[in-house]
Parts: structure tokens; sequence; C-alpha cells
């Protein structure tokens, strides 16, 4: 799913691999622990015209893979024709999707082509009815059945389980073992990995900021949700980031308000705009050093006890979580448990 050589060059060049690309904040599944401001109706929406000049921009900067996001992808009426004109531009197509879309056998089927060369990630963060009601408390009777069947579907048409994640986010409202249990379920019986994310302390708009305390799990939660990922992932322990810190630094990132981050789920005020500072090709070589977080390449600028952590040459914790707790781009993620 990765081209590792590609990631690697990105990375020691100071270049992009990856292009996070929201492409509208509308999105059905109702998670209340959200931290990507995604709606029930659309708010901020990218147009098919920047869309498109958003994907040549993206050949031209070298990216390899456009992560497709929202809110909901799937729920763009366009968003085939996209993935098909990444695809022509010589992009892998990874899909972000909550899952319920894919309860429709033609856009399972759209997927599963639009992917071929890339993956498809569902959001499942409990296969215990009760704690998924309990995460999405809107939500209707069968989705949670409605999404697992949807990923079987897929699977059915052929399309591998190893290009297919489980994107879980793990939260204060779950104990450690309803996590590894969703982590056992998609790897014994669908054969799929999971990817994690442990919170990220945003809510949905609207929420109360007084209410985030409930959806941050404890340290030793945390541990052990990660020793069950270590066991997946066979190497040991593992980053503290969704991803590598390579990866996390060669990816970037436009929302669905034009502007453009280090990544999704790093919401910067101010942060340059495709509506009005020019195209993402102008943005991104004039912001270069700050989108792939340069200042911490320098094991110098590590944070704290992170300069002498095993984990240093994947791991610099992630900066999303840094950044929502209030300790800036280059602070320490809050919920890391290896040296408190």
């Amino acid at each position: 799913m990765i081209d590792a050589d590609r990631l690697r060059a990105a990375y020691d060049s100071d270049g992009f691999y990856a292009l996070q690309l929201e492409v509208g904040d509308k999105c059905e599944q109702g998670c209340i622990y959200c931290y990507m401001n995604a709606l029930p109706v659309v708010k901020n929406s990218l147009s098919d015209e920047l869309i498109s000049g958003i994907l040549s921009d993206a050949r031209a900067l070298g990216i390899a893979a456009i992560e497709w996001l929202g809110g909901e992808p799937l729920l763009r009426g366009t968003i085939f024709e996209h993935m098909a004109r990444a695809g022509a531009l010589g992009l892998r197509n990874n899909l972000w999707t909550g899952g319920l879309p894919l309860r429709d056998p033609d856009v399972a089927g759209k997927c599963v082509e639009a992917c071929k060369n890339g993956l498809i990630s569902v959001h499942v963060s409990s296969v215990d009815p009760r704690m998924y009601k309990a995460l999405h408390p809107a939500a209707g009777e069968h989705d949670l059945e409605d999404i697992l069947a949807g990923v079987e579907r897929v699977l059915a048409l052929g399309y591998p389980a190893s290009r297919m994640l489980n994107s879980v986010t793990f939260t204060g409202l779950q104990p450690a073992g309803d996590m590894v249990d969703t982590i056992d379920y998609f790897e014994r019986e669908l054969g799929i990995a999971t990817s994690l994310n442990v919170y990220h302390t945003y809510l949905r708009p609207g929420t109360d900021p007084g209410d985030l305390a409930r959806f941050v799990p404890a340290p030793p939660e945390v541990a052990r949700v990660f020793e069950r990922m270590a066991e997946q992932d066979g190497h040991g322990a593992i980053p503290m980031n969704c991803v590598s810190k390579q990866y996390c630094s060669a990816t970037l990132a436009v929302l669905c308000d034009g502007s453009v981050t280090p990544c999704a789920t790093i919401r910067e005020p101010g942060a340059p705009n495709v509506h009005v500072d020019g195209s993402l090709f102008t943005i991104a070589n004039a912001h270069r050093d700050h989108l792939i977080i340069k200042e911490l390449k320098d094991p110098a600028n590590l944070p704290g006890s992170c300069r002498a952590c095993e984990m240093g040459g994947t791991c610099w914790g992630c900066r999303s979580r840094a950044f929502a707790a209030g300790r800036g781009l280059l602070g320490k993620d809050p919920r890391c448990f290896r040296h408190q």
C-alpha cells in the first residue's frame, strides 16, 4: 500500500509523498468523538474545479497518493470522477470511508475499481453493538451490521484484505478490552489490519469544550491497546502517531474549507488557503518547511524525553494531538504513555 522507496526519497529530500484531500464535511456516521469536524449537512466543500486543479498540482509536486477524506467522501456525487482522474494522473487512490455507503453494491464495486492500486479504509471503533451505539447515539439500528456487510461485500468482489484497513479511534468511553476485541475481530474474521488513532481532543463543532475529558483514555489503557497493535505489526513497539514520522512529514492536507496544513487533523487558524493564497503548488512550495514539520527532523528539536526514546527512528509523537492540546505543533504528544 505504501511505496517505501518513494516515501523514503520524499522524506530525505524534504518532499511530499501523500496529499490528504477533504472533499467536504458532510458525514452520516455521527461519531460523538469526531475530530474531523464532520457534520450531518454540508458546511464546507471544495468545488469540482478546485479539486481538479489540486490533483494536477499534486502530480507536479511529486505526490504519489491521494488520501480521500471527508466528512464522508463517498457522499460526494462526483467522487468517482475525481478518483478516476487521479488514477489517470498516476496517483494512488486511498479511500477513507466511514463504511456506511458500502451497503450500496454499486458504490462498493466502484470503490474496488477506483482503489485497485491503493487502499480502502473503513471506520469501526467497536464491534460491540452496545458500545457502537454509545459512540454513535444517532446511529440507525443496523448501521454496524451494514458497515460490516459492506466490508464483506468489498472482499467478495475480489478486493484483497491486505489493501483494507479498519481505522479506529480509541477514546476514554471504551475500555481497552473493547478496542482489543475490535482489532481481533477484523484481523481474525476478515484478515484486515487496524490503523489506530488515540483521541486527538478535538470535538464536533458545537460541543462544549468542557466535555473533552471523557474522551481521553488513561495511559495504562493506551499502553494495553498499543501492546495489541504491536502484536499485529510483528515488529515490537510501534510509533505513537498513526503512521511513521516519515509518512507524517511527507504528507500535507487540503481541508474542505481550502486551508493547507501539515495534517487533516491539524486545523490551524490563519493557515494558507487555496481560495485566496494561490494554488496548492504555490502554497506547498512557499510553506514547505512548515508543512513537512522540518524542525523536528533534527532530533535535537524533539520535545523533552522524545530525544532519548528508543522509537526515535520512526516516531515523533502525534503532532495533531500536541497541537490540539495547546502544546504547539512541536510539543510533546499528550497521549504518549512512554517516558511520561
